[in-house]
């Protein structure tokens, strides 16, 4: 009776022993694996070194920061360096080297999208060529200024009365090569021939030989004298000689 007892003391001891070192052997694996570095703190360090290197005036930059890949793990790191890795350009598509020094050493790269939102002139429907712009036909949008064409026109009220001399499509922005200026000078029609210049101003009337934009040369002749003249357009229609 009393082996009986003492065996069943030992296995219950045995049993103890065995859920203690268990729960120690647990303990010491969790204290194993390191504290992950956040990756909105690797987002954030990103961004705050792109928004440091803008150019004046880059305040109201949208930043993209993609990445890091779900599932990543990297340890908590206490030196976190970023910089550029090829080109550094301040604006469109980019890729930054983040790196830590200490206490463990790691690197990883993000692609980051940088845009510079710049109001533009589109117009509102497809349009022909020929067509004369109204304050109807155009609105303003914001985009990508990087993606912009060169000379993308910003003011809308600047277009009305100008003429597309190219067809477009709805939403396409306008550029100040697709338009010209209304014709204000027409085949025949008579017009102010104007001779200026060294102090002089002199007024006759014309009949003007060809159509004629604003900023154009046209022939006019000069209707008392019969005297045939190249003038350039001016905003009011009118055809000026210059004196010399």
């Amino acid at each position: 009776m009393l082996t009986r007892l003492y065996l069943f003391s030992c296995l219950r001891l045995l049993a103890l022993a065995l859920v203690v070192n268990a729960s120690l052997g647990v303990a010491s694996f969790a204290w194993a694996v390191p504290a992950a570095e956040s990756p909105a703190t690797i987002r954030a360090a990103v961004e705050a070194f792109v928004r440091a290197g803008l150019p004046p005036g880059g305040e109201n930059v949208k930043i993209d920061v993609q990445g890091p890949a779900p599932g990543l793990r990297f340890p908590q790191c206490a030196d976190l360096r970023t910089a550029y890795f090829g080109n550094a350009n301040p604006y469109g598509a980019q890729t930054v080297e983040v790196r830590c020094a200490a206490p463990s050493v790691w690197s990883l790269y993000l692609p980051v999208r940088v845009d510079r939102p710049q109001g533009v002139v589109v117009v509102a429907r497809a349009l022909q060529a020929g067509h004369v712009l109204t304050a109807a036909d155009l609105t303003t949008v914001e985009r990508d200024a990087a993606r912009l064409p060169p000379g993308a026109v910003t003011d809308a009220q600047a277009l009305v009365g100008q003429v597309l001399r190219y067809s477009v499509a709805a939403g396409q922005p306008l550029v100040q090569s697709m338009l010209t200026g209304p014709q204000l000078v027409h085949y025949g029609q008579s017009v102010s021939l104007i001779a200026q210049g060294m102090g002089v101003r002199l007024v006759a009337l014309g009949q003007a030989m060809a159509d004629g934009r604003v900023g154009q040369s046209v022939l006019v002749r000069n209707v008392q004298s019969g005297r045939v003249v190249s003038g350039i357009v001016d905003a009011q229609g009118q055809v000026v000689v210059p004196l010399q």
